[in-house]
């Protein structure tokens, strides 16, 4: 039987297909060395202690494995576990080794042969501490034109639980969650807040989050005449005069809340040593949280000395 040029080509390409494969398989099984940079996803101390500060992001190591293992990415991500349950509390310099650091997810296949660097970590260990605390949340909130925050809930739980080192969570009167800024809001919303965890440290928050409702109202406009305007921090034994000594301020938040509004919640006053070259100073205008400054008849004021 005659090959013809075109069946001769592919035998070729098929030789050379399963040659490839045959040396892939082959490479793929060798057990290789091979340095890199593994994150460190927990120090182990005892259970009645507590890291202070952070610990590295990161080490340098050599394992050893396959090469079809050092190819996968999962064992990668665990990083490795470092064991320091040997040391009461106190500063102490710990010496890396095969002996007290492993692959928290290499299993039987890959092997840690040497630490790198760092090869030594300076540990601080408290005794560690249980503490209930009142969460704050960090909520900004800005409602649509026409819209007012009529109430925002307590945290739900309003305390949770803070567990670290004593000395870290001795310190603490309060956790605070991340901030959250809303804008354009029309209605009624709940949310989720995750607890802002102290930076750099070993702390653990139980439940990592709380939740918060708000109340969206439409608003009602109230005009309040006649407003003082005081001057704080005015020369000591000399009279200013202002001008104007009152103004009108228009004012927008909730309907209810806004009808029972004492007149004395506001406050608008000048600050003597913020004026200008023109002697006027900005009229700043103190009212409750939950309401809106819409209008004012003056932003600022004219002083004089006598």
């Amino acid at each position: 039987m005659k090959i013809r040029p075109l069946d001769n080509l592919w035998m070729k390409i098929f030789a050379l297909v399963m040659g490839l494969l045959l040396w892939f398989h082959v490479a793929t099984n060798k057990v290789y060395n091979h340095q890199l940079n593994l994150p460190i996803s927990e120090i182990t101390v005892k259970d009645d202690l507590s890291l202070i500060g952070g610990k590295p992001d990161s080490m340098m190591v050599v394992v050893s494995a396959t090469g079809k293992q050092l190819l996968r990415r999962k064992w990668q991500s665990g990083g490795v576990r470092i064991n320091a349950s040997q040391f009461q509390a106190g500063r102490h310099n710990m010496t890396l080794n095969t002996g007290n650091t492993f692959l928290a997810a290499g299993g039987n296949l890959v092997t840690l042969e040497e630490i790198v660097f760092p090869t030594s970590l300076l540990l601080n260990i408290d005794f560690r501490l249980e503490r209930s605390l009142q969460v704050v949340p960090d909520i900004v909130v800005t409602p649509d034109d026409g819209y007012a925050v009529k109430t925002i809930s307590k945290p739900v739980p309003a305390e949770i639980t803070v567990i670290g080192p004593r000395s870290v969570v001795k310190g603490l009167s309060r956790v605070n969650t991340e901030r959250k800024e809303l804008t354009g809001l029309r209605n009624n919303i709940s949310l989720t807040l995750p607890i802002l965890v102290p930076p750099g440290q070993d702390i653990l928050i139980q439940p990592d989050s709380v939740r918060i409702s708000l109340e969206i109202v439409p608003v009602k406009t109230r005009v309040f005449d006649g407003i003082p305007v005081v001057v704080y921090n005015a020369p000591p034994g000399r009279e200013v005069l202002i001008n104007p000594t009152t103004i009108h301020v228009e004012l927008t938040g909730p309907p209810a809340e806004i009808d029972l509004l004492n007149r004395n919640a506001l406050i608008a006053s000048v600050d003597y040593r913020l004026i200008d070259s023109n002697f006027t100073a900005t009229i700043k205008i103190d009212c409750p949280s939950h309401f809106q400054i819409k209008k004012t008849s003056a932003a600022s004021a004219t002083l004089s000395v006598q």
